[in-house]
């Protein structure tokens, strides 16, 4: 047998091997029963809706089905992660098993950016998708009030219209701003769909408009607050009209 011979039926021996080797390992490792699960819920900025204790009650089916103990092979992990998103503060779970033997939970929150407030029925965050989320005992979120004077049809998400939309670009231009995150208390939504935002630290309410321009009216906003109040003075007016292309109207 020539050396080249050799050497091509050596790799192939050690391939074959190899494989033979993960096949079992493999199959000794989904074998294995669960030996513990690992919870990791990723921060979002210290506010925490959910804990480690209500993710594995989610897992166990609220203590009807135990995952610890079983092994892989009885495990559905798509079915665990569908468990787990059924939290509505989930936005995204992740599952999987570590060759220890544990189940790993990555969970990803969702992220309040604004809480509507109902005085018919209970309030509702908004999340940076425009999900309608319950407000949660567990924690509070600093975030803009919403007060509407008109009904909406909003079921699960504000995208269920072209309105909802625009006002969700809104509250992410805003979220995304660290000045008009902090400065931007509450938003008014009137009866003809047009806002007044009520900042966190000056008297003045701003008369926004509808929510479109977004880059626009909020540079004018910026002006009004750099360089009309400092020479005017803090208390000189008590609204700041953003309505009217290249104009601010203060009074």
């Amino acid at each position: 047998m020539s050396r080249d011979i050799r050497t091509i039926v050596f790799f192939a021996v050690a391939a074959i091997v190899m494989v033979v080797t993960i096949g079992f390992t493999g199959v000794r490792n989904t074998s294995k029963p669960v030996n513990d699960v690992l919870v990791e819920i990723r921060d979002q900025n210290g506010d925490y809706f959910t804990d480690q204790m209500e993710v594995i009650s989610l897992l166990n089916a609220e203590s009807t089905d135990y995952v610890l103990g079983l092994s892989v092979d009885n495990l559905d992990l798509k079915l665990l992660e569908e468990r787990v998103e059924s939290n509505p503060f989930v936005k995204e779970a992740q599952i999987y098993r570590d060759i220890k033997g544990n189940l790993l939970v990555k969970v990803d929150q969702a992220r309040p950016i604004a809480r509507i407030y109902n005085p018919h029925g209970p309030d509702q965050y908004i999340d940076e998708d425009g999900r309608l989320l319950p407000v949660n005992a567990k924690h509070t979120a600093r975030v803009p009030i919403i007060e509407t004077e008109r009904s909406f049809s909003w079921e699960r998400s504000l995208t269920e219209t072209d309105y909802g939309n625009d006002i969700l670009n809104l509250l992410n231009y805003i979220e995304k701003d660290e000045f008009w995150k902090a400065q931007i208390a509450q938003i008014i939504i009137e009866k003809d769909g047009q806002l007044k935002l009520l900042p966190q630290v000056t008297k003045q309410e701003v008369l926004f408009g509808m929510p479109e321009d977004l880059d626009g009216k909020f540079q004018k906003l910026m002006v009004f607050y750099k360089e009309i109040l400092p020479n005017k003075g803090w208390n000189t007016y008590s609204s700041v009209n953003l309505k009217f292309q290249n104009q601010i109207v203060c009074e």
